[in-house]
């Protein structure tokens, strides 16, 4: 019996090593998204569509690749049950940060962060560094509102740097994304108002101005009011972005210094863009992104009709590997 379950569990782990060596990660080809909660693979034409990480049914938000192709930071979610003692409660979300590794001399998968608030990671370019939103009241189960931080992983130290706000901020941080050189970040600034939070606008700073004070960064978030969504272009010449203005939505792309603003495609009725971070490709020449209807597109920055890659069905999260 104990031969027989030797063999098994040699041959499982066969069978995961051969699974990972199989998904063949193409550099600049291969794009990774999400469907159903599971990590799948596909290639830059949308073929050869394959499951990655399944069976977890809980990944969430978007992906990103180390620059050397072998890891896949992602985020899982979970939740607890809150009942008061006086009766009443609720579900309070968790979030951590994981690693997916492509070859076969790892794990499958594992946990990078246990601070219950881990949510939209991105590999800095020399990728030394994660930066993610950092939940600071998700260990407080009865926290009625996040307080949402800017932080960096070190890949190598395995600490975590929060980008402070002033103290006593009313302010929250969300779908960070950094320049190549990792001396800026954009990200989208939020206000708490009656104890909702208000969005106020994109914010691009400089990481040398954090602590930064509450009307410094409303400032800046008010240049770009009703964008959401950024994302760096590997080159560092572009960041592309959402309007979420409902009448008038849609993709698109300016330098960081907020001139050159070009709307790359506005979405026909009746099909929205998904609160899914647009990703770029390795030469920053085109870009993925997601709609409501559970399909993923591409587009080139010279404009055009968008390729539909996957869907309609429940894909999102697109991430183009390096």
């Amino acid at each position: 019996m104990k031969r027989f379950a030797i063999i098994l569990i040699s041959l499982v782990f066969a069978f995961a090593a051969a699974a990972v060596a199989g998904n063949n990660i193409k550099k600049g080809s291969t794009i990774a998204f999400l469907r159903s909660g599971d990590i799948w693979l596909m290639e830059s034409d949308g073929s050869n569509q394959r499951p990655f990480v399944a069976g977890i049914s809980n990944a969430i938000g978007c992906l990103s690749w180390s620059p050397d192709n072998k890891r896949l930071a992602f985020v899982r979610r979970g939740d607890i049950s809150l009942k008061y003692p006086d009766g009443g409660g609720g579900q309070h979300k968790l979030y951590d940060l994981f690693y997916a590794y492509t070859d076969s001399t790892n794990n499958w998968w594992e946990g990078i962060t246990e601070t219950m608030g881990g949510q939209s990671p991105e590999f800095s370019r020399d990728g030394s560094r994660i930066l993610f939103v950092h939940d600071r009241n998700a260990n407080t189960v009865n926290a009625m509102m996040p307080k949402w931080r800017l932080s960096f992983y070190d890949t190598k130290s395995y600490l975590l740097r929060d980008l402070e706000l002033e103290p006593g901020s009313d302010l929250l941080c969300s779908a960070p994304t950094m320049s190549p050189d990792i001396k800026q970040v954009a990200f989208v600034v939020w206000q708490l108002k009656d104890k909702q939070p208000s969005q106020v606008g994109i914010a691009i700073a400089s990481t040398t101005e954090f602590p930064i004070k509450d009307s410094v960064l409303v400032a800046h978030a008010q240049k770009l009011a009703g964008g959401t969504l950024p994302s760096w272009s590997p080159d560092g010449q572009w960041i592309a972005y959402v309007s979420n203005d409902i009448k008038n939505q849609g993709l698109l792309i300016m330098k960081p210094d907020l001139s050159g603003k070009k709307v790359l495609w506005t979405p026909p009725e009746g099909l929205g863009l998904a609160a899914s971070i647009p990703v770029w490709s390795p030469d920053s020449k085109m870009l993925l992104f997601a709609t409501q209807n559970g399909s993923i597109y591409k587009i080139s920055l010279t404009g055009g009709e968008p390729v539909r890659l996957s869907g309609p069905g429940n894909d999102g999260s697109p991430a183009w590997c390096n």
